[in-house]
């Protein structure tokens, strides 16, 4: 099938799409004007107003109501997409000139402001007016996470796709379809939304008055509280209207889609761009394992990572060769998905297997260097510490900065403490010192029933007895022991958690004080306590180091 007849097709699926965001509100108005005449057809044949009419008059505005409010009047929320850190011609030529240039080889114009945001995302928004119809100052986004992840060829094709959706006639109308599936879903959840808090002021004026009979003594009634009335009616009509313009729609963006990555690759090279569409899912799996077990990892305890680190540490994962083996083994095996009529774009793995059946493109002179794309910034870490500035809560300020490696020993040490609390509690409300020394002598004078009973456990260990007891305790004071004996040893610095890209953090105790920690930590809470083995390992840390040693 030829370009152009593939063009006339999406054009023709195109202007189907913004009919039917047309039809969309032309469905509303529909209701309401239907309404009315209904209402004044039945007054002007009836030629009365009896109370049966005023029913069907206040019935009918309750129907007109919610869709003259929701469709009609109700604001859209926010376009957040000029959030994010601007990046000026003056602060980033080397950036700007990379910009121009695929845009320039593109043949489209180029954005009028360049913004990093913190997700693994690109995109080009225009400020257009009627629908699309009328162009207006384009906006690019970057994501900090592709500026580290992606080399600049890579890069280079990510922008000659996202100007590629504008190189193509058929993407006129994109901004009417974007608009339409914005309206449409905003209609539809403000809509559920009504009906979910008419259901909840249904149910609790229910049980307000069931109460009020009970306090009578009389039976409280079982009242259904309904469904959520007229709205929730009008939102399943509205979703079965929005089903339809959504598989037009969503089919439009998947050949949009497609499109933008032929032009990609023309312009940064087919092995540029297959290998940036195996990687970007990649980063994304990679940026939310990041943030999740890294960056945040001491926000409970009020840490952070050094300026600039936040988002910038995510380089530190990728390069690392354990991480960075698993990451490439991720992209070389892309997930097998079926085409979703309700997605706006096609499974990743069918985008890469037609740009690679592409013939081979070297890309244009100049662009597609292997380099890091992270390098096309000045001063990195600084823009990357002023964006999380803009990104983070207003607390973080206030929260301590660590390098890694004291980052990493500070937040397990926090997560050490909060593991001890429940045993520290129970030593506490049995008379003792909040020490593992504390736990050894109630060990040894037979109280372990009485601190485990105070530990957190389940119903069935709280009520075992005898020789059930006695093995449903054991694990409990094992832990708690344990727990207490690494807060003492890391008090005497003798443990530290120490920072691993590959792996959990690991807890390093000196010389062979891992090796024999768990054996006395089974003999202390043996049938037969042995607490000796574990006195002499806590006293061996609490002395002073040998000078000579």
């Amino acid at each position: 099938m030829s370009t152009e007849r593939t063009g006339m097709r999406t054009s023709t699926r195109a202007l189907l799409a913004v009919t039917l965001l047309a039809g969309f509100y032309l469905l509303a108005a529909a209701i309401v004007a239907g309404l009315v005449w209904l209402n004044f057809e039945l007054i002007v044949n009836t030629g009365r107003f009896s109370l049966g009419t005023a029913k069907i008059v206040l019935f009918s505005a309750a129907i007109a109501y919610p869709v003259v409010r929701v469709v009609f009047l109700t604001r859209r929320p926010r376009d957040d997409s000029h959030d994010g850190l601007p990046l000026t011609r003056e602060e980033q030529p080397e950036l700007w000139d990379r910009v121009d240039r695929i845009a320039a080889a593109t043949g489209v114009r180029g954005p009028a402001e360049i913004r990093l945001v913190p997700q693994v995302n690109a995109g080009v928004y225009e400020e257009t007016k009627l629908l699309g119809l009328i162009p207006g100052p384009r906006h690019l986004v970057i994501g900090a996470p592709l500026l580290i992840g992606l080399t600049e060829a890579e890069l280079d094709s990510v922008l000659a796709h996202e100007f590629g959706h504008y190189a193509n006639n058929d993407v006129r109308l994109a901004a009417a379809t974007v608009a339409g599936r914005a309206a449409i879903g905003h209609t539809i959840a403000t809509l559920h939304h009504g009906a979910d808090q008419n259901v909840a002021e249904r149910t609790s004026e229910i049980a307000a008055k069931n109460a009020a009979r009970e306090a009578r003594g009389r039976k409280a009634r079982d009242t259904d509280a309904g469904n959520g009335g007229v709205e929730r009616y009008l939102a399943k009509l509205f979703t079965l209207y929005a089903k339809l313009y959504f598989r037009v729609s969503e089919s439009i963006s998947r050949s949009q889609e497609y499109a933008a990555d032929r032009h990609a690759a023309r312009i940064a090279g087919r092995d540029a761009t297959a290998s940036a569409l195996r990687r970007i899912p990649v980063l994304d799996a990679a940026q939310g394992f990041y943030l999740n077990s890294y960056a945040t990892m001491g926000v409970g305890a009020g840490l952070l990572p050094l300026p600039g680190q936040f988002f910038g540490g995510l380089d530190r994962l990728l390069t690392d060769p354990e991480r960075g083996k698993e990451l490439t083994d991720m992209g070389l095996e892309l997930p097998d998905e079926q085409p979703d009529p309700y997605d706006s774009h096609p499974p990743i793995k069918q985008r890469v297997a037609a740009v690679e059946a592409l013939p081979d493109t070297p890309g244009l002179p100049g662009l597609g260097e292997d380099r890091p794309a992270l390098g096309l910034l000045r001063d990195p870490q600084r823009r990357l510490a002023e964006l999380e500035t803009l990104a983070l809560i207003p607390e973080a300020a206030q929260m301590r900065r660590l390098d890694w490696p004291e980052l990493v020993h500070e937040a397990m040490l926090a997560y050490a403490r909060e593991e001890a609390e429940p045993v520290l509690r129970a030593l506490t409300d049995s008379g003792l010192p909040g020490t593992a020394e504390a736990m050894l002598d109630a060990l040894d004078a037979g109280r372990s029933a009485e601190i485990a009973g105070r530990l957190p456990q389940s119903q069935e260990s709280a009520q075992a007895t005898g020789r059930a007891a006695r093995e449903f305790h054991r694990p409990l004071l094992r832990r708690a022991l344990r727990a207490l004996t690494v807060l003492a040893l890391a008090s005497q610095q003798q443990a530290r958690w120490e920072l691993s890209w590959s792996r959990p953090a690991a807890l390093v105790l000196p010389g062979d004080t891992g090796e024999r920690l768990p054996e006395a930590l089974d003999a202390a809470v043996a049938d037969a306590p042995d607490t000796a083995p574990l006195r002499a390992l806590l006293a061996e840390a609490a002395a002073p180091a040998d000078p000579q040693s």
